[in-house]
C-alpha cells in the first residue's frame, strides 16, 4: 500500500514550534516536525536501508519481523500472520500490513542500501509521551493535578469525519478540545503545562459514541490542512501510586 493513502492518511505532529521534538514542550503555537508514533519499534536484527517510522497500536507488544527479498517487503505482526509482500522502490515509502490489515508499519527504504534479509524487531508502547503526558509527582498525587498537551493533526490527503476520543485503564481522567489554526498555521501558546487554554470547548470524549470531530463541522479536512487538538489530564487528589496506567488515543476517519 502507498504511504499517506489509508492507515496513515492522518498524520499527528507536536507543537510547541518546528524544531521542538520534546512531548513536554507541545504547549501549542506552531506545528512541529516532529511525527507522533503510534509504537516504538526496537532492532533485534536490523536491515541496511529499511527504516521503520510508524506502527498502529493496534500491533499491540510484541516481537515482529520484515522479510525483504527483490525489493519486496513482507510483514509479521506480533501474534499475527504475514500479510502480502509489497514492492517499494529505493527512496520511496510503503505501508505493511499483516493479514489483518490494522496492524501495519509504515517504512522508508534508503537509497544506496543492501535492502536484503529479515529484520526482526520488538514494538513496544511508548512511555509518557504527550497523551499519558509526564509521571505525577507525589505531592500533585495527594493534592490533584490538571495539565495540557496540544498537538496538529495534518491530512495527507483529503479525509471526512474524522474523531479522537482517549480511553484509559488508570485513575486520570482526559477531556479533548480543538482549535482552529489562524492564518499563519498556529493554534494559541500555554506559558506552562499547568496553564489552561482559553476559549475552548472541552468534550468528555471516552469512547467512540462520545469524540470528538477535529476540522470543519463535519470533520473534515482537505489535503494538507491541519487542525489543533488539545489534551486536558486531570489526576484525582488523594489518587493511589501506580505504576503505570495505559492511555489509549484513537483516531477514526474515512480517506478520500
Amino acid at each position: 500500500m502507498a504511504a499517506f493513502t489509508g492507515l496513515d492518511s492522518v498524520g499527528l505532529y507536536l507543537s510547541g514550534g518546528a524544531t521542538n521534538y520534546s512531548p513536554a514542550n507541545s504547549l501549542g503555537g506552531a506545528q512541529s516536525a516532529k511525527l507522533i508514533r503510534g509504537m516504538l519499534p526496537v532492532f533485534n536484527t536490523p536491515v541496511q536501508g529499511l527504516i521503520i517510522e510508524d506502527a498502529t497500536p493496534e500491533n499491540l507488544e510484541g516481537d515482529a519481523s520484515i522479510a525483504i527479498a527483490s525489493g519486496q517487503a513482507t510483514y509479521t505482526p506480533p501474534d499475527g500472520l504475514a500479510g502480502s509482500a509489497v514492492a517499494i522502490a529505493a527512496g520511496e515509502r510503503a505501508v505493511l500490513t499483516g493479514a489483518d490489515t490494522t496492524k501495519a508499519v509504515r517504512v522508508y527504504r534508503e537509497t544506496g542500501k543492501t535492502f536484503l534479509g529479515t529484520a526482526t524487531f520488538a514494538l513496544k508502547d511508548a512511555m509518557n509521551g504527550v497523551f499519558a503526558m509526564s509521571n505525577v509527582p507525589d505531592a500533585d498525587r495527594v493534592a490533584g493535578s490538571t495539565v495540557y498537551r496540544a498537538i496538529f493533526l495534518q491530512a495527507f490527503q483529503d479525509v471526512e469525519a474524522i474523531l479522537c476520543w482517549i480511553t484509559t485503564s488508570g485513575q486520570s481522567s482526559f477531556q479533548l478540545a480543538t482549535e482552529e489554526p489562524d492564518s499563519g498555521g498556529d493554534i494559541q501558546t500555554i506559558s506552562d503545562e499547568e496553564t489552561a487554554p482559553g476559549g475552548l470547548s472541552w468534550e468528555d470524549a471516552t469512547a467512540e459514541s462520545t469524540g470528538i470531530l477535529v476540522g470543519d463541522s463535519n470533520g473534515d479536512l482537505l489535503t494538507d490542512e491541519t487542525y489543533g487538538l488539545w489534551i486536558k489530564r486531570t489526576f484525582p487528589p488523594a489518587g493511589v501510586v501506580a505504576a503505570k496506567e495505559q492511555v489509549n488515543f484513537h483516531l477514526q476517519f474515512v480517506a478520500g
